[in-house]
């Protein structure tokens, strides 16, 4: 499943567990499509996040929810390589924990939030 809405001023795609091939049918369907923010697929994959893809819809953040520590290591080093190459910030549940948007009056901003001992792998 994937969802588009626009929130506070800012686009956004969710793109659940699409695949590079899913991706590609998208913009079949949606050949103008942007999105200032993008749910990388599938945990920030290889399978997933296309560079064309990417590329088309110009994002300027990226989210990854992905477990620390995963035993798929997700996300991918080419999906990191992507968004590099294409000056995309991007957001980790792994790194800052929950990711929310708050939006109101013509304005919005992420806040990010780690709650108990997600550093305690760390010692």
């Amino acid at each position: 499943m994937v969802l588009y809405g626009q929130f506070g001023l800012k686009s956004f795609i969710f793109m659940g567990d699409l695949n590079r091939r899913g991706e590609q049918q998208v913009l079949q369907y949606y050949p103008s499509l942007k999105a200032n923010i993008i749910k990388l697929g599938h945990h920030g994959s290889r399978t997933s996040s296309d560079p064309n893809f990417i590329k088309q819809l110009e994002p300027e953040l990226a989210i990854i929810s992905a477990g620390r520590h995963n035993r798929y290591g997700h996300p991918n080093q080419e999906t990191l390589n992507t968004l590099k190459r294409e000056n995309i910030f991007s957001l980790s549940t792994q790194n800052q924990g929950m990711i929310k948007y708050c939006y109101g009056n013509g304005y919005g901003y992420f806040k990010t939030q780690l709650k108990g001992d997600e550093f305690n792998w760390m010692h």
